[in-house]
């Protein structure tokens, strides 16, 4: 093995580590995101037009899709804003009086107390939330960064023709290191979108049959929450639980009984789709991504897997020693 090689091999865990430790990951997981975007869009058009044509008419479709997904979060963070709201202000009473007739305590009996302690616990916490609003901030101009460094990264030529010289031989490594690392990625963010997309469908027939109210806004939070595996799901179901409230008992118990079935199974779901995918057993998939969220929040839910598969391409192209 090249010096070049196993220099690659110790760069990518270092990038790894200092992602978690300086919290890039979800700048990380952008950058993967816009890459992935425009390669798949290319690697669909090169078959029937020039590359180069291919490259901008790529860079159009990545610049559209994200205005949609930007103009997408935007709408249902308004959304959101207007309609929950309208659902906590009739699903509090009514979980209080559940609650009330199981002898259940809570810490607030009406929606003024529930609206005194969080404003309470924001006077509390508005040194650290405004602290927060500027990580954001800054956070923000980072993921636009990683985005335009994407774009370049993709434009440029890959290191084909490389010297014989140490740079430019781990330039090449590093290509190598990273089309294994795109490729498990689009395994793992592919099969999400999937099941994502599937429950969305599901939830939307049982939303109508039931006779919900605000469908378009629970199925634009089934689905854009759906794609952080486990917790999306949780948020989501919790959302259209408290929805079915406003309506009846049984509406909400019918919610809980149809989520229970379909949306919890995810977990186990996305740990089969993605260990038939990368060829890996089930409990290493769910393994990795507790892990992930455990060290890197919510984007390591996806990027732990696409580690896994990684590390599992990586070892397996290196011979055993006997």
């Amino acid at each position: 093995m090249s010096v070049a090689k196993k220099v690659s091999y110790v760069l990518v865990p270092l990038a790894v580590f200092a992602s978690a430790w300086l919290h890039l990951a979800p700048i990380a997981l952008a950058g993967l995101l816009s890459y992935m975007i425009l390669d798949l869009t290319y690697r669909g058009l090169a078959r029937r037009v020039s590359p180069m044509l291919s490259r901008w008419l790529a860079l159009g479709v990545f610049l559209v899709a994200a205005v949609t997904l930007g103009w997408m979060v935007a709408r249902f963070v308004r959304a959101t804003i207007h309609t929950l709201p309208q659902i906590a202000a009739t699903a509090i009473p009514r979980i209080i009086v559940l609650a009330e007739s199981h002898g259940i305590d809570l810490p607030f009996d009406n929606v003024y107390e529930l609206r005194e302690i969080a404003i309470q616990k924001i006077k509390e916490h508005a040194e650290g939330i405004t602290k927060t609003s500027g990580v954001l901030t800054v956070q923000f101009f980072h993921i636009l960064i990683i985005v335009f460094a994407a774009i370049l990264a993709f434009f440029s030529p890959p290191p084909d023709n490389c010297g014989p010289n140490l740079f430019d031989e781990l330039r090449r490594e590093l290509a190598a290191r990273m089309r294994t690392l795109m490729a498990g990625f689009e395994k793992v963010l592919g099969a999400q979108v999937i099941i994502s997309a599937a429950y969305t469908v599901m939830t939307l027939a049982f939303l109508i049959s039931m006779g919900f109210t605000h469908v378009i806004f629970l199925t634009l939070a089934t689905f854009l929450f759906g794609v952080m595996p486990i917790i999306g799901n949780i948020i989501s179901n919790a959302i259209i639980v408290a929805e079915g409230l406003t309506i009846s008992t049984h509406h909400a118990a019918f919610a809980l009984a149809f989520l229970i079935l379909i949306h919890k199974s995810g977990y186990f779901v996305y740990g089969r789709v993605l260990g038939s995918s990368m060829k890996v057993p089930m409990w290493q998939t769910l393994l990795a991504i507790l892990l992930g969220e455990v060290v890197m929040g919510v984007p390591g839910i996806i990027l732990a897997p696409t580690l896994l598969h990684y590390a599992k391409e990586e070892l397996r192209a290196i011979p055993s020693a006997r």
